[in-house]
């Protein structure tokens, strides 16, 4: 392998070459958009609205398991770009869809692969508008998400000192999901059931998202990285937005995790051990669980729990780091290697 070829770089490394080549150019680019490349979606001001836009792209040998259908596959598709739109708060307004197939598939399993696309449409209530279809070796499937919002959208920066970090939903089924596929285990279970489900029949949390939004939050991201690797993204973009408004002056904004608040059953914790599985893999580097992080201010606390559950797992400090508190009291630093695609 060539030392200049793009496997050594890794996914992150090269997002980053994309924005350094485009902020350039900056010149081309009017003030009607809010963000540059690099956040969940895209923002357009438009009249006294906000457009968003995502773009997703799957391949089955990397992102769908052989336990999925073809339905399922279909649905993940949809659902991996809605899954932006909550990140940043927006109702769904349509969706693009563009996939390659190899000529031998049948027309059963495209017809699945379609059915599975249309319901997570119906689901969503965001309509397929049209795309592209076209020869592969392999399936891939690129989509496209529209969304809106009427208020500023949420996103990864504009946080400070003593905000709370929260999530959704509980960490880490996803991927005991994809280890079970490969296990033999029983099939009873609820944290097995529920692990498997969410591995192969992900949902966005785009109520969640919206409602949120409506609720004054200013920040969040959705997890498909791990949880370590997008705390990671929200501190690089939190920076990346201080430098562009105040320059020079010294970033030392942190985030602290605690241990003993990550929601984790101990039926989850008894087939982690079972399996000889790495808990700290699973909960914080592998992803795919499509739950949103937010960070929001201390006050808005007890309003959101009118509305949502959530955890809250974490803090805002000027640190300068990401570090996690560990139940003994013992302070590391969370490394944010997630998954990548490219590194090798």
């Amino acid at each position: 392998m060539s030392k200049d070829s793009i496997s050594s770089y890794g996914e992150k490394a090269l997002i980053e070459r994309i924005i350094n080549a485009s902020i350039k150019r900056s010149s081309t680019v009017n003030n009607t958009y809010l963000n540059r490349i690099g956040d969940d979606c895209s923002v357009i001001r438009y009249l006294d609205r906000y457009l968003i836009t995502t773009s997703d792209m799957l391949i089955r040998s990397h992102h769908f398991p052989d336990e999925m259908t073809y339905y399922d596959m279909g649905f993940k598709s949809v659902t991996v770009n809605v899954s932006d739109l909550a990140s940043m708060g927006a109702k769904p307004l349509g969706f693009l869809l563009s996939i390659g197939f190899n000529g031998d598939l049948s027309i059963d399993d495209f017809d699945d692969f379609i059915d599975g696309v249309l319901s997570a449409c119906d689901y969503y209530n965001i309509p397929l508008l049209g795309g592209d279809t076209n020869d592969s070796d392999d399936i891939i499937v690129c989509g496209t998400a529209i969304g809106e919002t009427s208020t500023e959208p949420m996103m990864k920066y504009g946080f400070n000192k003593g905000d709370l970090v929260c999530i959704t939903g509980k960490l880490g089924l996803a991927a005991l999901g994809f280890q079970l596929l490969n296990q033999e285990v029983p099939s009873d279970g609820i944290t097995i059931s529920e692990s498997i489900n969410k591995a192969l029949k992900p949902n966005a949390r785009l109520s969640e998202g919206e409602k949120l939004l409506s609720l004054g939050v200013k920040t969040a991201t959705d997890i498909t990285d791990g949880l370590a690797s997008e705390l990671e993204s929200l501190l690089e973009a939190d920076k990346k937005y201080s430098d562009s408004i105040n320059g020079n002056v010294p970033y030392n904004k942190g985030i602290r995790i605690y241990e003993n608040k990550i929601p984790v059953d101990r039926e989850y914790l008894t087939i982690v051990d079972s399996l000889n599985l790495d808990l700290y893999e699973l909960l914080f580097h592998t992803g795919e669980d499509f739950e949103l992080i937010f960070i929001m201010p201390r006050d808005l606390k007890s309003e959101i729990e009118k509305y949502l559950d959530f955890y809250v797992i974490g803090e805002v400090t000027l640190n300068n780091t990401l570090e996690i508190v560990l139940t003994n009291n013992e302070i590391k630093t969370l490394s944010g290697m997630g998954y990548e695609h490219f590194k090798l």
